[in-house]
């Protein structure tokens, strides 16, 4: 107790050099966190509007219809109710995918033409939500020949609301499709190939243009909570013939959204290594200094019998109290900082370009705290401040008492 009691008089003996530490440790640890959150929620944005844009949580194809989607590989649908006992009870939408030639009297274009079913489509994907001009697909009958293009389409094709195109294409039985359909409406999903490339019409339509019948190109699924996917893709192997058919979530689906977290992973850490090696620095020059000034102090405490290892955990203890006192100014630092990046977030819309691939039309950006990430930085910059003390204290430990004092 007698050295704790000297430990705590210490640190409060020069206020200012420790208040400066204190600062340093507090600014390094809430540095750490809010980046640490802005990472987590950019990922958590990336995920959620990837999955909401088009792909959902996972895809049931035909198998090899991924890695070649040739109107040959479809397949009949899963019953409704296989697909409502899936576990949390996912929303399912039913699709047919296929390239075709766009042609209108100003312009021809290659498109990737998706057969939706407009109610359920709606639940799925933001597709309802990003019409700028015109209005969504109905199931009305009017409505069947009607499609929805995207944004850059729209403009290379010089389409009006209203105009025809011309879509051809191969069917499935090897004859040439070819229908007109009239733009009703006009989609800005945020993200540039759809926008440029992509045209719906409704699934019934789809299905007679390429001689389908009933079968289908995929089922997307939307799980109720990014969680429950494992669970669901159990579910459906089991109630699937992997013979013929292929689950895949949307790791599988999007290998480079996955990529491109990993890579932020790794920053995270090299930039939680740096932010924890300048703290640690801080305090190990704080105490290097302060233990020039008390040379007469552990001079007399050596004299007077005091062991090395006394002076050791002394020492040990006070860069401890330092780090607590940053912990504590870090954590007020950081619920500021929170409060105003979730009322105003962080806007990438300079950088749209870049990231509108993978974040959507939404460039803005909030912090996701996670417990654990908060933990791990306190202890990590705790540790990093305590244990460099090490050394100004084993210098402390080690000096001659006598020359200290002749020295005096």
């Amino acid at each position: 107790m007698t050295f704790l009691k000297i430990s705590l008089r210490n640190v409060a003996r020069n206020a200012r050099r420790t208040t400066l530490t204190v600062f340093i440790v507090a600014l390094g640890l809430a540095t750490l966190i809010i980046s640490n959150a802005l990472y987590d929620g950019f990922h958590e944005k990336m995920v959620a509007n990837a999955v909401r844009i088009f792909m959902g949580h996972l895809q049931i194809h035909a198998r090899g219809f991924h890695a070649n989607p040739t109107v040959e590989n479809c397949f009949l649908p899963l019953r409704e109710d296989v697909l409502k006992s899936a576990p949390g009870s996912p929303l399912f939408a039913r699709r047919v995918l296929f390239q075709a030639l766009a042609s209108t009297t100003a312009n021809s274009l290659g498109v990737m033409v998706v057969g939706i079913d407009p109610e359920a489509e709606r639940q799925i994907t933001l597709t309802a939500r990003s019409i700028v001009s015109g209005s969504y697909l109905t199931t009305q009958p009017e409505d069947l020949r009607s499609c929805l293009v995207g944004e850059q389409l729209f403009r290379n094709l010089h389409l009006q609301l209203g105009e025809k195109i011309i879509l051809m294409a191969q069917a499935r039985d090897g004859s040439l499709a070819a229908d007109a359909f009239r733009v009703k409406g006009v989609c800005r999903t945020g993200n540039p190939e759809m926008d440029r490339s992509f045209v719906w019409i409704p699934l019934k339509m789809a299905q007679d243009f390429l001689a389908y019948g009933e079968h289908i190109s995929e089922i997307v699924l939307l799980a109720r909570n990014s969680s429950q996917v494992p669970a669901i893709k159990n579910y459906l192997l089991q109630h699937t013939d992997s013979a013929t058919t292929e689950v895949l979530s949307w790791q599988e689906v999007a290998p480079d959204i996955v990529q491109m977290i990993e890579l932020d992973i790794a920053m995270q850490r090299i930039l939680m290594l740096i932010i924890s090696v300048i703290a640690a620095m801080a305090i190990m020059n704080t105490m290097l200094m302060a233990i020039q000034e008390r040379y007469p102090e552990f001079g007399v405490l050596l004299a007077i019998g005091t062991t090395p290892l006394q002076i050791v955990g002394m020492v040990v203890q006070e860069s401890f109290y330092i780090g607590l006192l940053g912990l504590a100014a870090g954590l007020a630092l950081t619920a500021v900082a929170s409060i105003y990046f979730f009322w105003h977030g962080v806007n990438l819309a300079s950088f749209a370009a870049g990231v509108a691939k993978f974040i959507g039309l939404d460039t803005t950006v909030r912090p996701l705290i996670k417990p654990g990430q908060v933990l791990a930085s306190c202890l990590t910059v705790l540790a990093a401040a305590t244990v460099t003390s090490l050394a100004p204290a084993l210098k402390a430990a080690r000096m001659d008492p006598i020359q200290i004092i002749r020295h005096i």
